[in-house]
């Protein structure tokens, strides 16, 4: 039985349990009828008593099944799905940067794929890269590369990529930031300046579908917060 059906019955059966005693309890309050009496009615044992004392037994029997299926242990969880963790970066702050690289290091997620896309290339930028290496275990265990261009646009500052028209060198770089993005469970691409749709983009391109979950999640300052959705979780240094 799904789960929402067997909520909904669940639900029905209570409320329908609880009407039941609610009247009879009323009825037998109002009959008075008494099971065991003294002659002074010092002492008495009714109808009300005993329906009084059979709702206290079975909320204690209750009480003791949830408690024991409580302390029963839970069933081991597997994760099958596959994450990619992207980090969007335009000139961050080094201790924060380094904060939440340290914290997406301890995530113990099994074969969690972290994404660091620098938005801008230029020499003042590869500062966020040597982060990413210095957190992440160097270039041994960090994947990274710096791009000339992004996704639209080929790095010339003449006018770029349109009509479709793309240099086979343009290709070939953007076929190695795939390569080095789905090869490496860390790694870091600085490109060409193109605001934050173009960082988005560049990691949603790159991952394909490698990845099962995602998720676009704004972070502030070092704090980092993980939620599920559908195929990439996203987290955004933007201001």
């Amino acid at each position: 039985m799904p789960s929402r059906c067997r909520n909904a019955l669940n639900i029905v059966v209570t409320t329908l349990f609880a009407a039941v005693v609610l009247f009879t309890i009323l009825l037998a309050y109002v009959t008075g009828y008494q099971f065991i009496h003294t002659e002074q009615h010092h002492l008495s044992f009714g109808l009300y008593g005993a329906f009084l004392s059979l709702h206290l037994l079975l909320q204690s029997l209750f009480a003791f099944l949830e408690h024991r299926r409580m302390r029963t242990p839970a069933r081991p969880q597997y994760f099958r799905r596959s994450v990619a963790l992207c980090i969007a970066a335009y000139q961050e702050d080094p201790d924060y940067l380094r904060k939440c690289l340290r914290s997406v290091r301890r995530i113990s997620f099994p074969g969690l794929k972290v994404v660091l896309v620098v938005d801008g290339n230029r020499h003042e930028d590869r500062y966020m890269m040597d982060i990413f290496q210095e957190v992440m275990g160097g270039a041994e265990q960090a994947g990274s590369m710096v791009w000339k261009g992004n996704f639209h646009s080929d790095g010339d500052k003449g006018g770029g990529v349109g009509g479709g028209r793309r240099s086979a060198v343009h290709m070939e770089e953007a076929a190695r930031v795939a390569r080095l993005v789905r090869g490496c469970r860390f790694s870091c691409i600085m490109q060409e300046w193109g605001g934050k749709r173009e960082v988005m983009y560049t990691a949603f391109k790159a991952l394909g579908d490698s990845v099962d979950y995602v998720q676009v999640k704004p972070v502030q300052k070092n704090l980092l917060s993980l939620s599920r959705c559908h195929k990439i979780l996203w987290c955004c240094f933007y201001n």
